[in-house]
């Protein structure tokens, strides 16, 4: 039997082997497993230490120069372990069975023992190294810069490699083939801002020519980018303490190269400088495969346990189900749930009994939880069918002749239809939904509510048209609520609405609404008076709207009524429906104005014009009555006020207001308002070229147009042509024109034709 028991073996290498000079300082100590021995002196380690550099043991005996051996070190006076008679075994033997090794089970095993260390760290055994990094699919081969134990310490080592640092967790920088920790990194590392600009700081003892020329050689950029995106791609994993693509150099490296390339000569140097590029391009791409190794491994791992976790989870899944516990039930937002169940430990019998009490109150506290909340999503369920039943039963109660979706809005709130005894048991009763049978049986009441509630309005509705007719409407007036009858039935208020509705139907129902920004106030009847407001504004309630809804003043009444004969209609019995429906009808022509300017309207345009015309008329006199003469060149010092008539009084009764034309008198109108337009475009006295004609789009220049000098500004009409302006002397101011006086030339960059 070989037996290897007292054999001191060095693991000698030399640097010719997979080195370049100068480079071989740059790399990380092997770790050396913890002596079993007592220690009865300790000594300050040396600084130089050479177990930092493998390759520097050539001597016999040199092995146990370390950073420890200034410690006196003496044996145990032990039996051994269990291990104490695996070194009598034949080293060939022993090799047989290192060959089934990982590399990390390899090092695990070197650090186990002094004596496992000797023999696996020794040139000899270094097949043995090359046969388990082989093993290892899609490993990369070994670098020529690192030796195979030191490849494995890269690659599968958590300590930091600075010298009496015990730091663990650390990362590695695969460029420079070394780990450091925060701490350690940022004293053995530097940014490249740092070595460009407080290059002093570092105490480098380098020229900066000769620091430009070699740092170009360390900069670990291209690794770098590579391993930030990995880490971006894998947001589990925590980066390295720095976290963008700035370059970083390692110190030593730059100090020994520097200063070896100060003691060449400048041929050397620049040999020298040759290698160090290669060398730059050899640990980049060597670096890069480390790296996609490295994360390939990560991955795989990250999937392996998620397997184990699966696993587990699944079988603890089955248990549960089999106690009664349902899917639902298993709280995965929480974070102690989760740590029972997704641990990486197989489900033995035991771990079930341990972890069995604990999961229990969860899963009760999580089924508490979903049964509360499956609770109020059925109540919401039954609260949003209710809605819905209810709405359709407001808008067929209120049969309105158009549809709207913000209609609902005015109706009662729901609070008060889910107030009642019997949809508040539905509500109450904890059913999936509620049925169109469960609804039919409770509707009546909802029903009577909603009646009673629309007759209310329809009342409201009927009192402001009476006010507004006798001129005594009040509209500080507070309304009294309305209080439901005793007696009443579905079919008594529903005779009651027929009643109102009819009322309201009359075509003198006409009401404006106060919210609109026109002068005067928007005009329309029952009920597109409500299609109004929900089109062009909003209200919350019923009561609000009303509050803004106002009949015309008596004036008013009086003219719709003078309209209506005008078009053949008795204002005592004729309904608004007819009238109504047709007013998209633009085929009513106003007789007060003159027809070359005038345009077809329908009814509501029609009374909306008179309205704006007297709007017109107040306005303008105040404005001239408090003018200074100095406004009106035409106007004397002792001089009246222009003269201004209102062609459009509803006092003046001796000529009628509207007429309704057939085809042929509407095309002839036209062709007349045709002709007038095209005699502006060829105006003598100023240029209005492009004025209501074809080439509208061409010609957009200044023009010179005319204005009103008898009216004051803001009030009269938009300059235009001559013939216009003679129109609106004549018609507004009764009087015929002096377009020297009476008007002024002035540049303007509108084209649109100006009503009178």
């Amino acid at each position: 039997m070989v037996s290897t028991r007292g054999k001191k073996i060095k693991f000698d290498l030399d640097s010719s082997e997979g080195e370049l000079d100068g480079e071989r300082d740059v790399e990380g100590p092997v770790a050396k497993p913890a002596p079993k021995r007592r220690r009865t002196k300790q000594s300050k380690p040396s600084e130089d230490d050479p177990a930092f550099n493998p390759g520097s043991s050539s001597s016999k005996g040199k092995e146990k120069e370390t950073s420890d051996q200034n410690q006196l070190i003496t044996r145990r006076n032990t039996k051994g372990g269990k291990l104490r008679d695996l070194m009598n075994m034949p080293v060939d033997i022993f090799t047989e069975v290192c060959f089934y090794l990982n590399p990390y089970d390899l090092r695990r095993l070197a650090l186990t023992s002094k004596r496992l260390w000797d023999i696996l760290m020794t040139k000899e055994a270094r097949h043995i190294w090359k046969t388990a990094i082989a093993s290892v699919p899609d490993l990369p081969i070994c670098p020529t810069d690192l030796n195979e134990p030191q490849y494995v310490c890269l690659l599968y080592s958590s300590e930091c490699y600075t010298i009496g640092c015990t730091s663990r967790g650390t990362k590695a920088d695969w460029f420079h083939r070394v780990r450091f920790c925060a701490s350690c990194h940022a004293e053995k590392m530097t940014n490249d801002y740092t070595l460009r600009y407080r290059e002093s700081t570092l105490n480098l003892g380098l020229s900066y020519r000769t620091l430009c020329q070699i740092k170009d050689c360390f900069d670990s950029q291209p690794v770098m980018r590579l391993a930030n995106k990995y880490r971006r791609s894998n947001s589990r994993q925590r980066g390295w303490p720095r976290v963008n693509d700035e370059p970083y150099y390692y110190i030593d490296a730059l100090k020994k190269a520097g200063h070896e390339l100060d003691t060449l000569a400048q041929k050397e140097a620049r040999d020298y400088l040759s290698r160090l590029g290669e060398m730059r391009g050899y640990r980049a791409k060597t670096g890069a495969a480390m790296l996609k190794w490295k994360y390939s491994q990560l991955a795989s791992r990250a999937g392996d346990i998620a397997t184990e976790k699966n696993a587990r989870f699944e079988s603890i899944k089955v248990k549960l189900l089999d106690m009664g516990w349902e899917d639902k039930d298993f709280p995965m937002s929480n974070k102690e749930f989760r740590d029972l169940v997704s641990l990486i430990r197989g489900l033995s019998i035991v771990v079930w009994q341990n972890i069995k009490p604990k999961l229990e109150p969860l899963l009760e506290s999580s089924r508490n939880q979903r049964l509360e909340i499956e609770k109020r999503q059925r109540r919401n369920n039954r609260e949003d069918a209710i809605t819905k039943f209810y709405t359709q039963l407001g808008l067929e109660v209120m049969n309105l002749p158009f549809e709207h979706y913000r209609l609902s809005s005015l109706l009662p709130k729901i609070e008060e239809i889910s107030a009642l005894p019997s949809i508040k048991s539905l509500l109450d009763n904890d059913t999936e939904t509620v049925t169109e049978e469960q609804w039919i049986e409770v509707a009546p009441i909802a029903r009577l509510l909603v009646l009673t509630w629309w007759r209310d309005c329809l009342k409201q509705l009927a009192a402001r048209l009476e006010d507004g007719a006798t001129g005594s409407a009040d509209k500080t007036k507070k309304r009294t609520k309305a209080t439901k009858p005793k007696a009443e039935t579905i079919e008594e208020v529903s005779i009651s609405i027929e009643d109102l509705r009819a009322k309201l139907s009359y075509t003198t129902a006409v009401f404006s609404c106060e919210k609109c920004s026109s002068k005067p106030a928007r005009v329309c009847w029952f009920p597109h008076a409500i299609e109004h407001v929900l089109l062009c504004h909003y209200y919350t309630s019923m009561d609000e709207f009303l509050n803004k809804l106002q009949p015309l003043q008596p004036n008013g009444q009086e003219l719709v009524n003078r309209l209506l004969k005008e078009l053949g209609l008795d204002p005592e019995t004729a309904k608004s429906d007819p009238p109504v429906q047709n007013q998209n009808e633009k085929n009513l022509l106003c007789t007060r104005c003159d027809e070359r300017v005038a345009r077809y309207m329908s009814l509501n345009e029609m009374i909306e014009h008179y309205l704006q015309a007297q709007t017109w008329f107040d306005n303008v006199t105040e404005a001239i009555r408090t003018s200074p003469d100095a406004c009106y060149p035409s106007r004397t010092v002792k001089s009246e006020l222009p003269k201004i008539v209102n062609d459009h009084d509803w006092a003046s009764r001796d000529a009628l207001l509207v007429r309704q034309d057939d085809k042929e008198t509407k095309d002839a109108v036209l062709k007349l308002q045709s002709d007038f337009r095209k005699e502006g475009l060829t105006d003598p006295l100023c240029d209005t070229m492009g004025i209501g004609g074809q080439d509208l789009e061409k010609n957009t220049w200044r023009e010179v147009l005319r204005c009103c000098l008898l009216c004051p500004k803001s009030y009269g009409p938009y300059p235009c042509s001559t013939g216009k302006i003679e129109l609106h002397i004549r018609w507004k101011h009764d009087k015929e024109p002096d377009l020297e006086k009476d008007t002024t030339l002035e540049r303007t960059y509108s084209s649109s034709t100006c009503p009178l």
